[in-house]
């Protein structure tokens, strides 16, 4: 037998060495045409770039300096009822802020037209946008003209005091810097505003401290106080006539039998008088606010439903009388059926404003009632006490509750001028 092998078949290795033509080197050097053609151009745009993201980043942090220099000085309007103080807080809220490296400085004086006053419109109906007129100053000053909105015009230009803004790469399409320009207008909004009334019996409690040798119960000063009508003399005895009391008899014979000077004055009195001052200022605003009256005492009523006729208030007001415990939370929740009522309005500031002068001693706390209300609305609790008999922590805890502020009056001026500036707090919001 034959033993054939498997022989393996070789074949050479060619090895091809691959060598530049004249054809790549041209190939080479367009490419390198190209891109000394597009470097610069892309240089170009790369600043080009970095400048529009500065300028958008400046015009940012202007927009945030000019709206909150405007809410500023809303505010400021609003409390004070001042135009230089409005402008102050405006200039002085506009430093804190920097636009590209400088404080946003403003001029205050009305040629500048930096600060302005005006009113608000709304031309196309209450779903449209805010229109701002400008009402002079002056004219503002003088209370010549009602405003109830603040424009702020931020400005970083050849006029302004910091002047235009320096371009991070200058000379890009010619350019060195560049100017922006921000309005802000802060406007003062309506609202729907329950007064929350204390009509406890504490209320009704009046301190004569008289005089060394006065008395309402002479016998000179009964006798006087027949002839007059306040008393009734009848087989010896001394009754009240109809519409007298005794605290409105011995007012009488301090103020008009004994000469001493206005008589004292329950703590009902002092609080009738400081809401028919809270009226007034609001018939003086440019806002359409409606007032509500709540009141409490063992028990709570919603004694008048939201209204615009302050008139119709105040005769609600003259109908109530103190007496009984003092049930605050209760009236605040009489207050806010009101505020939640078919009388408010979906786009007013919601306040309330609950006053007391003595201490909660019956039904569910106030504070609890605070969390309760803002938990399911939106509302300011401002809260009010009177006299040092008050419970001054309880309120302010209320008040801090409502997002709201706390006032204590020690006397019946400073009552009067705790409902004034709540009044006057009006709430502020951006319209542009």
């Amino acid at each position: 037998m034959r033993i054939r092998r498997n022989t393996e078949e070789r074949y050479p290795l060619t090895i091809t060495q691959n060598t530049f033509r004249p054809n790549s080197i041209s190939r080479v050097g367009g490419v390198f045409v190209v891109v000394a053609f597009l470097l610069p151009a892309m240089t170009v745009l790369a600043a080009f770039c970095i400048n529009s993201a500065q300028m958008q980043l400046a015009r940012t942090e202007l927009m945030v300096a000019t709206d909150a220099a405007a809410k500023a000085g809303g505010r400021a309007f609003s409390e004070l009822q001042s135009t230089n103080e409005a402008k102050r807080a405006a200039r002085v809220t506009a430093a804190r802020n920097f636009v590209q490296g400088e404080k946003l400085r403003l001029r205050l004086s009305n040629a500048a037209n930096e600060i302005e006053f005006g009113r608000t419109e709304q031309p196309g109906g209450e779903f449209s946008r805010y229109d701002f007129i400008k009402i002079p100053t002056d004219d503002v000053e003088q209370e010549i003209a009602l405003a109830n909105a603040v424009r702020v015009t931020g400005k970083r230009d050849a006029y302004s005091r910091t002047g235009k803004v320096p371009l991070f790469l200058p000379g890009i399409l010619n350019s060195n810097d560049f100017s922006i320009r921000q309005d802000a207008i802060a406007m003062q909004v309506d609202r729907d505003i329950a007064l929350v009334l204390d009509r406890s019996g504490s209320m009704s409690e009046v301190f004569f401290d008289w005089p060394r040798g006065q008395s309402p119960w002479y016998q000179s000063v009964l006798r006087t106080a027949v002839s007059q009508g306040l008393l009734i003399l009848h087989r010896g005895n001394y009754y009240y006539a109809k519409g007298v009391t005794p605290t409105s008899y011995q007012q009488w014979a301090w103020q008009s039998y004994y000469h001493n000077g206005p008589a004292p004055t329950s703590p009902w009195e002092d609080l009738v008088t400081a809401v028919h001052a809270f009226l007034e200022v609001l018939e003086k605003t440019c806002q359409a606010e409606q007032v509500a009256i709540a009141s409490y005492a063992s028990k709570a009523s919603l004694d008048f439903n939201l209204t615009k006729k302050y008139q119709s208030t105040r005769d609600c007001i003259a109908k109530l009388f103190p007496t009984g415990m003092t049930a605050i939370g209760e009236g605040m929740f009489r207050g806010y059926e009101a505020l939640d009522g078919t009388s408010s309005r979906p786009y007013a500031a919601k306040t309330m404003v609950v006053m007391t002068d003595g201490i909660h001693n019956t039904g569910i706390s106030p504070d609890k009632v605070a969390r309760e209300l803002i938990e399911v609305g939106d509302l300011i609790i401002h809260t009010i006490t009177f006299g040092e008999s008050a419970d001054q922590s309880l309120m302010q805890t209320v008040a801090s509750i409502g997002g709201g502020n706390h006032y204590h009056a020690s006397d019946a001026s400073e009552l009067v001028m705790a409902f004034q500036e709540i009044a006057n707090n009006l709430p502020t919001i951006l319209v542009e």
